[in-house]
């Protein structure tokens, strides 16, 4: 039924946001709390979720741990961000004790705009770092826990061919070539070019069983026919290859390297057309749901960590990229306030700034309700 269809659906997406968007955005705030511990400013509050507040937690140091109502990620409130406004309209006539005097001055030593540009710059990178850690941890996690397989797999032999010489047959697994374990077509297409001309062993599995022969690849094949005269094409196995810890760092490093190479140079790509323009459309959380959703239900049918672990991984990313952009409001925007500041070594005054980052997260809030209508009204085809 199409009820039963759209319940499942959006429980699915439900599941998807609170498995994939919201641990990533609490680990984003995380930083920016760690951050701010080391250099000395104070955090009042850190949220999981948004107010309103269901319940304090707990409180430790000067820190208010809260869980909220809207549960769309999270926030860490410091010390002197939302209170400049308020305390311009103090009466200053008022006589103010000594101790609360000193309280208020204590309390302005560990705020946020009593810092020097260089450590707000750093406290501002703890939220994007962050993310690039926990991608870094969860790429290596991806190669620790395994990735899938592949078998390589005859899909056509070319009459008079070597490897028709050789009986290689249509549906033909290549298990070895000259003894060294095959698993993915460059695999092959490398082993074969280092033996043009030469007796190559090539060990197959038919039907379930091994079947080992020989042919001798061309080195000037006719066109349009390899130099062992076969079409071959790759094939999930269902089993995975699980990498020891030294490796799977390098291998995670790597792969994480790629991803925020691909991630940084995505708009020129899609300006050289190496990406269609449809497949450019921003994403929002029902977007990134549904990814998630699939991912999980991947995870659950195949027993395998990888397909969550490889969404976290690019959200992870993408979040800690785009909260660089130089936007005001962003992280990346508040970076671009501080190396203003610190060149013409005169900065804006907390309040200002706080009204500007204030604007420009409404228009960021316009767009993100526009991308969420589009999300709904064409939902992203997944493959």
């Amino acid at each position: 039924m199409p009820i039963l269809s759209w319940i499942n659906d959006g429980l699915g997406m439900i599941v998807g946001f609170l498995v994939c968007l919201i641990p990533l955005i609490v680990v984003h705030e995380l930083g920016h709390f760690i951050m701010a511990r080391l250099i000395g400013v104070w955090a009042r509050e850190f949220g999981i979720g948004y107010p309103p507040r269901i319940v304090k937690l707990f409180k430790w140091r000067e820190t208010d741990f809260t869980l909220n109502w809207l549960p769309l990620g999270g926030f860490t409130r410091l010390e002197g961000e939302q209170t400049f406004a308020e305390d311009e309209e103090e009466d200053t006539d008022e006589e103010i004790s000594p101790a609360v005097l000193a309280e208020r001055e204590e309390a302005y030593r560990h705020s946020l705009y009593a810092q020097p540009p260089g450590k707000r710059i750093l406290l501002y990178l703890g939220g994007p770092l962050m993310n690039l850690l926990t991608a870094w941890v969860l790429a290596t996690l991806l190669f620790t826990t395994g990735l899938p397989i592949a078998r390589v797999v005859v899909s056509e032999v070319a009459p008079e061919s070597p490897a028709a010489e050789a009986d290689l047959q249509t549906g033909d697994t290549i298990v070895a070539v000259n003894g060294e374990p095959i698993e993915s077509i460059n695999e092959v297409s490398a082993s074969v070019q280092e033996t043009l001309g030469e007796p190559t062993e090539i060990l197959l599995e038919r039907d379930g069983q091994e079947v080992s022969v020989s042919l001798v690849p061309r080195a000037d094949p006719p066109e349009g026919q390899g130099a062992m005269g076969v079409l071959i094409g790759e094939v999930a196995s269902g089993k995975l290859k699980q990498y020891p810890l030294n490796e799977a760092f390098v291998y995670g490093t790597r792969y994480l390297g790629n991803i925020v190479g691909m991630t940084v140079l995505f708009p020129v790509y899609v300006i050289r057309g190496l990406i269609p323009i449809e497949q450019a459309r921003p994403v929002g959380p029902i977007g990134i749901s549904q990814i998630a959703q699939q991912s999980v239900e991947q995870s659950i049918s195949t027993g395998a960590a990888y397909p969550i672990l490889n969404i976290l991984i690019l959200v992870s990313v993408s979040l800690g990229i785009f909260n660089l952009l130089p936007i005001p409001a962003l992280d990346g925007g508040r970076i671009l306030f501080a190396i203003v500041e610190k060149i013409r070594r005169k900065p804006l005054t907390p309040a200002l700034e706080e009204r500007i980052h204030m604007v420009t997260l409404m228009i960021l809030g316009a767009l993100f309700i526009f991308i969420t209508i589009m999300d709904i009204v064409a939902p992203i085809r997944l493959p």
